[in-house]
């Protein structure tokens, strides 16, 4: 039997935050949230990508809700030679099978290496430069193809 598939697609953004004091190294602020709220876009190259997000979450420092503005950018251009970096490329599959049941799983993923940085703001609160890092700017396609025994 075979049956239309479907596609979903939305961006859910989940931002844990600690931040201590510089010189007790006591926690200032331990923030945990989520939010579907976002804009999150990747350039169909992989060259960049943006999220901003406003975030509702809780403060387990000070026991309160508290709300995050995030925003981060990523560049795959590489800081040293100024060049864009490459694409790295996989495949996987994956096939079972037993009885009249059958399961088949592709993945392909591309990928190239990038650097992050941004800001974080807390609503009434400081607003935190997020210092440039090493990252990742990435695609994945998945698909399964199950086929059961007919009745």
């Amino acid at each position: 039997m075979t049956g239309q598939g479907s596609v979903q697609q939305g961006v859910f953004v989940m931002l844990l935050v600690l931040m201590t004091d510089p010189v007790t190294h006591m926690p200032t602020l331990n923030f945990v949230g989520n939010s579907t709220m976002a804009n999150f876009q990747v350039d169909a190259r992989l060259t960049s990508a943006s999220l901003s997000a406003t975030v509702q979450g809780f403060d387990l420092v000070s026991f309160s809700p508290k709300t995050v503005m995030i925003s981060v950018s990523w560049r795959a251009i590489d800081p040293l030679t100024g060049t864009l970096s490459p694409i790295t490329r996989t495949t996987m599959e994956n096939r079972v099978q037993f009885g009249g049941f059958s399961l088949f799983l592709h993945m392909s993923t591309q990928m190239r290496l990038a650097t992050a940085s941004g800001t974080l703001a807390v609503v009434g609160g400081p607003t935190i430069p997020l210092l440039p890092a090493p990252v990742a700017i990435a695609r994945a396609d998945v698909g399964i193809i199950t086929r059961t025994p007919p009745a």
